[in-house]
């Protein structure tokens, strides 16, 4: 197992820790600062610079710093702190601690409306959800930081947010993006100087490296990390430099300079008190005696390393620990320890596979499927209960007056088939008010998730290309193009991403209604249809009755029909024509939408499995409304939905 030591520096925005001019230069500041918070920041950056060499000093300067802020109710300080609070439990082990400060951090800054605060926070989320194991969480957390530090332009939260991700997609078994993430990192950290991003990043990197057996360009990563360490004085930075040359050393077999390295480790890491760390330094020195088949130390050493992982919640390592304990007992001929530990390494395998989206997808229609179920039974027993009740009624009725059976039972039936008829009515309009509920809660989930998507791809990936743009047209007007091949091919670039850019933007729009229906449904159906090109399909739109708006939900889900439809004929009707009526009555609406294309088969239209035409249907049901296909090959398809108005 190779230590990766947490960039927890991706939580701040000061990072030039150990070095003495930096503190030299804060402490002569605070001398003569008056203001209390101007005084709470300063010990807080003086917390940073120092935590990495002097834990206990920058304990004392930290509830410095809280207690100023406290005092003059400095909010941005106080959510500060908080994140340097989570730094702390995460180096002594203390997951819930850690979760928990992120988590205030979070807080104290949104009401602050300080959005950096929110970005540290969210990073402390990162990095409790990557120790525990929950990468999914992990990636979100940091890409949400990533978001607003790219939006605030903090370069160094930037690069520090790509190393978190760097380590979260190397402990995924993603080497690539590992790979990709921190070249990125280094490259940036280098420009801005910041010393202990380009160390951690290098880290990783020889992970990566030596964990795909590169051992030569590990080690070269390890030599050039461990000359910023000893430059800066940054010993935690040393302790990871070792770890991963120890690593590499045992790889290669050189067993007496990997238990070398290793318990330098174990002397910086027993001396910030890091359990996780030291959990981590355990295995590998295990690992070392286990490789040169001595297995009793390999043990002792193991079993030390897996109780502090347990201690510290650190999740990756009691996982890779039960592995290594198993292996260990199955040389010692202990065959009944060995399967037990395997079995432990299994389960925590199973528990630590990274959720996909499908899988979400899944869960939600398991939960649909149960409650369907439960309500299934729930009707059952109701009914069981009913006919219980009517054959008691019957017996009693005939032991009492049974020569008025006749009459008794005739009046009975009338009024227990009625009873009963009620109550089957009361049960299916709540089972359709229900369904309606469902259907709702699912298309509202639905618009939701477009309407994030379609913001997440405005303001990022649109700013993104924005961004490329503004900076090739920089590019080529300061690069004199002497040929006329690369002037082509310049020109072409920047029409590419110049398309790219209408493109997102295009489909951003599509994806939040909400945004877009704003002068009614009519005249944002006509501006949808003339982002269509026209040269591909010329498309006629005729609407009437449109005066006022729809209630919301109404013209969301009406709109939503009409373009997949559209996006339906744009996809498979190769059609050249596409006739749009819209109407409005008091009582009902009608669209009718016609196309010159292909057509289909409509005695085949129940075996379609499209989303789209699910959603559609999802939709036309809701609103209480019919849908009708009219097509054959070769003839077109006329698609005509009415709706209640």
């Amino acid at each position: 197992m190779r230590k990766l030591l947490l960039m927890l520096f991706l939580y701040v925005p000061v990072f030039a820790v150990a070095q003495n001019k930096a503190v030299d230069s804060l402490r002569k500041v605070l001398a003569t600062a008056k203001a209390d918070t101007t005084r709470s920041d300063l010990y807080y950056k003086l917390a940073l610079e120092t935590q990495r060499m002097d834990p206990d000093g920058a304990q004392k300067m930290i509830e410095q710093a809280m207690t100023l802020a406290q005092k003059s109710n400095f909010q941005k300080g106080i959510a500060n702190v908080y994140s340097f609070k989570s730094i702390q439990s995460s180096y002594k082990g203390e997951m819930d601690m850690m979760k928990k400060y992120s988590e205030k951090c979070i807080e104290v800054a949104r009401k602050a409306n300080y959005q950096l605060g929110i970005a540290k926070g969210q990073n402390g989320l990162g990095l409790f959800y990557w120790q525990t194991g929950n990468f999914s969480e992990a990636i979100k957390n940091h890409l949400s930081a990533l978001a607003i530090r790219e939006k605030f332009k903090d370069t160094v939260g930037i690069a520090t947010s790509l190393g978190n991700l760097a380590l979260v997609y190397f402990d995924n078994q993603n080497s690539d993006e590992a790979e990709r993430n921190a070249v990125q990192s280094i490259e940036l950290a280098k420009k801005i100087n910041k010393v202990n991003i380009v160390i951690s990043n290098l880290q990783l990197l020889a992970n990566v490296y030596g964990q795909g057996g590169r051992f030569e360009k590990a080690l070269a990563c390890d030599a050039e990390a461990l000359a910023l360490c000893k430059q800066h004085n940054d010993m935690r930075g040393l302790s990871q430099v070792y770890s991963n040359m120890a690593n590499c050393y045992t790889a290669m077999k050189q067993y007496d300079k990997g238990l070398k390295y290793q318990l330098e480790v174990l002397k910086i890491d027993e001396f910030f008190g890091d359990k996780k760390n030291i959990s981590d330094t355990y295995m590998n020195i295990s690992a070392v005696y286990a490789e040169q088949k001595q297995f009793k130390p390999a043990l002792d050493w193991m079993q030390k390393g897996l109780k502090y992982a347990q201690e510290s919640k650190y999740k990756q390592g009691e996982k890779q620990g039960w592995g290594a304990l198993s292996s260990i007992y199955e040389q010692l001929g202990d065959y009944k320890n060995a399967l037990a530990a395997h079995r432990k390494y299994q389960s925590m395998s199973v528990d630590l596979i990274n959720e996909k989206s499908n899988q979400q997808i899944a869960l939600m229609q398991t939960t649909f499927d149960t409650e369907k179920k439960e309500q299934k039974i729930n009707l059952l027993n109701k009914e069981n209960t009913i006919q219980k009740l009517s054959l008691i009624k019957q017996e009693t009725t005939i032991a009492i007056i049974i020569g008025l059976l006749i009459v008794a039972l005739v009046v009975a039936g009338l009024v227990y088939n009625r009873n009963k008829l009620k109550q089957k009515a009361q049960l299916q309009a709540q089972m359709l008010q229900h369904q309606d509920m469902l259907t709702k809660a699912v298309i509202d989930a639905e618009e939701h998730e477009r309407k994030r998507i379609g913001a997440d791809l405005h303001d990022g990936v649109g700013q993104l290309f924005s961004a490329v743009k503004m900076n090739l047209n920089g590019l080529f007007e300061r690069i004199n193009l002497q040929r006329d091949e690369d002037r082509f091919l310049a020109e072409n670039t920047l029409a590419l991403v110049d398309e790219s850019c209408k493109e997102v933007r295009v489909i951003s729009h599509q994806m939040m209604p909400n945004t877009i229906l704003r002068s009614g449904i009519a005249s944002d159906l006509k501006k949808f249809i003339e982002k269509i090109n026209a040269d591909t399909l010329k498309i006629k739109l005729e609407t009437t009755g449109f005066k006022d708006q729809l209630e919301s939900n109404v013209e969301t889900m009406l709109y939503r029909i009409i373009q997949e439809t559209i996006n339906n004929v744009i996809k498979h009707a190769q059609a050249t024509q596409l006739d749009i009526v819209l109407k409005r009555n008091v009582n009902e609406i009608t669209a009718v939408i016609k196309d010159n294309g292909v057509g289909f088969d409509t005695a085949k239209a129940n075996s379609f499995t499209g989303i789209g035409l699910k959603n559609i249907q999802a939709r036309i049901q809701y609103l209480k409304g019919t849908i009708q296909y009219n097509s054959a090959p070769g003839r077109g398809t006329t698609v005509t939905v009415n709706v209640p108005a």
